[in-house]
């Protein structure tokens, strides 16, 4: 898996504007990226912008 500042600045953008962890996951899907389960956790429980320092 890629991490996630390996991610285009144009997906970097896009991850910064989602407004909502729905938004965040269908982003992640329409890229090709797969989450992993810690980071589903991690959206899932509201903090999805720390997840941003992780791997993805």
């Amino acid at each position: 898996m890629a991490s996630f500042d390996k991610l285009t600045p144009e997906q970097m953008e896009k991850a910064k504007a989602c407004k909502n962890s729905d938004e965040l996951i269908a982003l992640a899907e329409s890229e090709g990226i797969e989450l992993t389960d810690n980071q589903l956790d991690a959206i899932a429980g509201g903090s999805w912008y720390s997840c941003m320092n992780e791997t993805w």
